[in-house]
């Protein structure tokens, strides 16, 4: 169990499926090809996820794509937050006990896109609990698809408003297949990190693995170096109904929420060096 997964990869498409100058039959059909993934959250909690697509060679920010989270019948448009050249990271929430749809596809709304037909971007797809620090797990059915449309050939797009004398042919196929997952079946369990509990005014002085959780020192070495060295930096109050077991704020809780702050920044931080 971690706080994210690889899932599968995927193929961005607006491009022939044969090359011209391989095309002696006539048959190499423009596809525009987008990736879907569903998402079911199997848990009694609504869960909040981030959704990072990467791709190199042609880079991710190579053709302008969009992106919608479809829950409820709502297809929602999303912005990337975090966007880099090769990285594109998207927030989505599916409500407890639901199923919500992902899409990631080529922006088809403009025509230059689908004229030009030179889209083909190829990379791979990870997902990650939005909020890492905590006591929850998150069982969830992760099923990615690839889906596509060809269009017919020789396609001119119409105008816009189209001529009422124009016509198209409309002899439009779909094709949609199933990816394998990195996992290699659907279902995955992403569970939060449980930082220890430890009694007020007690200083961490304890090896990696023992109270301080081993997926601390796989994410942030640096950061568990520095604390075991200077062990009152690190202090976690005891807490009851949001509130220090003893009823008092103390300079050691400043401290607490300084370092964790920290600590959330710098995994975030370690998070797009190794999607780089």
């Amino acid at each position: 169990m971690a706080i994210s997964t690889a899932v599968s990869s995927f193929e961005l498409l607006v491009k022939p499926l044969v090359q011209s100058s391989a095309d002696i039959l006539g048959a190499g059909r423009t596809i525009i090809q987008g990736y879907f993934l569903t998402i079911s959250n199997l848990n009694t909690i609504p869960v909040t996820l981030r959704v990072n697509f990467k791709a190199q060679s042609p880079n991710i920010s190579s053709r302008p794509l969009l992106a919608f989270f479809d829950v409820n019948n709502v297809n929602a448009p999303l912005v990337a937050n975090p966007s880099t050249a090769i990285n594109q990271t998207y927030t989505i929430s599916v409500p407890a006990g639901d199923t919500g749809v992902f899409l990631l596809q080529p922006d088809v709304s403009q025509a230059s896109i689908v004229a030009t037909a030179n889209t083909e971007i190829r990379g791979f797809v990870t997902v990650s609990l939005a909020q890492p620090f905590g006591s929850n797990s998150f069982n969830l059915l992760l099923t990615p698809q690839q889906r596509g449309t060809f269009l017919p050939k020789g396609f001119v797009v119409p105008a816009t408003p189209p001529s009422p004398s124009a016509t198209t042919n409309q002899d439009f196929d779909q094709l949609a297949y199933s990816l394998p997952t990195a996992t290699g079946g659907a279902q995955v369990t992403l569970s939060q990190i449980n930082l220890p509990i430890f009694p007020i005014g007690t200083p961490i002085r304890t090896p990696i693995g023992t109270q301080v959780l081993p997926e601390l020192a796989t994410l942030d070495p640096d950061l568990l170096q520095a604390i075991q060295q200077n062990p009152n930096s690190l202090r976690e109050l005891a807490v009851q109904n949001g509130q220090p077991a003893n009823g008092l704020r103390s300079a050691a809780d400043n401290g607490l929420q300084d370092a964790m702050s920290q600590l959330i920044e710098r995994l975030e931080s370690l998070e797009q060096i190794a999607l780089r």
